[in-house]
């Protein structure tokens, strides 16, 4: 058992390494059409996400229970830190690059991870 738990934590380490935070100069950066999962009250689930140049974002989550929409804004509060207030919370924005693929990241204030997207 033990065993395991260390190949594990070798594992989330190694692949920890493997993603670079890019600093988000604007929210231009950051537009476009992305996929991913979204995790929020309605619960965890599929979603398409589209951010616009000025930092406004559009999207559906597709629920078991029927399509959820969800809106909201980021903002760049200085170059590297980014904000977001939406329908489901508040919390901070990160873009990784993991091996050539831009990945997005909703994290709420507090602690949980909101939503995780790819650029499509």
């Amino acid at each position: 058992m033990n065993a395991t738990i260390g190949w594990s934590v070798v594992v989330a380490l190694l692949l920890a390494g493997c993603a670079a935070t890019v600093p988000i100069q604007t929210t231009v950066d950051l537009s476009g059409e992305w996929t991913g999962r979204v995790t929020s009250p309605a619960g965890h689930a599929l979603a398409r996400l589209t951010i616009a140049p000025d930092g406004a974002f559009t999207g559906t989550m597709y629920l078991d229970a029927g399509d959820r929409p969800f809106h909201g804004s980021l903002l760049v509060v200085r170059p590297g830190q980014v904000r977001y207030q939406g329908s489901d919370g508040n919390g901070v924005v990160r873009l990784n690059d993991e091996h050539g693929r831009m990945t997005l990241r909703f994290l709420r204030d507090d602690g949980g991870v909101d939503a995780v997207f790819r650029r499509f």
